[in-house]
């Protein structure tokens, strides 16, 4: 049998090794072509659409300081994630994140504390740790007077971080260097 013959049986219709490895290479980067081109097209249409993030504002109003009595107030507390706490001298916010690990802490009137569920820390009303594995103090946000209204103004991401020392009753830091403008009103 020569070369090119067909034998007996076999149709003109039979596909040699080598074209159809032909046909499976040309169909392979084909497709790896669409693909690319259709991935580039799926980045172009996803870069039209803006990324917005949907979180609450970090400046907002909280009322007039007549709204707050003495003590601590918590109805922000699930919605802002601040505590509005009132003495004889004025107002200041504390921001209601463990400073432990980010969890919620919970305001115990009874017993003048805030205890994190988490772990255990432990903070009075300044927001100084006495006890648990807290590092630091609990925040407080900036807040001032709107000159329109006269509503607070809470600027939630502007936060005083002193550095506490560690006492016999915790980690403390003195009272009057954390009633400065703007984390403490004068009511």
């Amino acid at each position: 049998m020569k070369p090119g013959e067909k034998k007996e049986g076999e149709s003109a219709e039979e596909v040699s090794r080598r074209k159809f490895f032909t046909m499976m290479g040309l169909g392979v980067g084909w497709g790896g072509m669409v693909a690319a081109l259709g991935g580039v097209g799926a980045g172009a249409l996803r870069y039209m659409i803006p990324s917005v993030l949907y979180e609450p504002p970090t400046i907002f109003k909280i009322g007039t300081p007549d709204n707050y009595g003495i003590g601590v107030d918590t109805k922000l507390k699930k919605e802002r994630q601040i505590w509005v706490v009132r003495n004889e001298r004025g107002i200041y916010v504390l921001v209601s994140i463990c400073r432990h690990l980010g969890c919620t802490p919970n305001w115990f009137g009874d017993q003048q504390l805030f205890r994190c569920p988490c772990h255990g820390s432990i903070y009075d009303t300044r927001g100084n740790v006495v006890g648990g594995p807290a590092p630091r103090t609990l925040w407080r946000a900036a807040i001032s007077i709107d000159p329109v209204d006269g509503q607070i103004v809470v600027n939630f991401s502007t936060r005083q971080d002193p550095d506490p020392k560690g006492t016999a009753e915790g980690l403390m830091v003195e009272e009057m260097s954390r009633e400065v403008e703007p984390y403490f009103l004068k009511v």
